[in-house]
């Protein structure tokens, strides 16, 4: 009877692990350019230091201050092969669980409203 309920609770457990893989682990949504189940983050880059270069792959790191479309403020860890220019506007797509996975510039004219009255001030 222990045998029984010791091995029926190691087949749910097992299941329960495998339907939750199964859940995650979408190689569509893996890829860092795809916007399904991410967050979008507006910033600017407010300093020309470059970030913090990071060991022998030369990635600059960048901690930055993030808003998302409702003006909520959020600290956010990136990195770029590239230093990026003072004064840039970004998009970064924040994923649970695995922060930053993309990001691209973009212009003044294409943040949201709310974004926009955060920077203008």
């Amino acid at each position: 009877m222990k045998k029984t309920l010791l091995v029926t609770g190691l087949v749910l457990i097992l299941m329960i692990i495998g339907a939750f893989a199964i859940f995650f682990y979408n190689p569509n949504t893996l890829t860092p350019e795809n916007l399904e189940g991410k967050t979008s983050y507006y910033t600017i880059i407010v300093n020309d230091d470059g970030g913090e270069i990071l060991g022998d792959n030369q990635r600059h790191e960048y901690t930055l201050d993030a808003f998302n479309k409702s003006g909520e403020k959020k600290s956010l860890t990136f990195t770029s092969s590239k230093q990026l220019r003072e004064g840039a506007y970004l998009e970064l797509y924040v994923a649970p669980f695995r922060g930053v996975t993309y990001w691209q510039e973009i212009q003044f004219d294409e943040l949201p409203e709310q974004i926009k009255s955060i920077y203008s001030k």
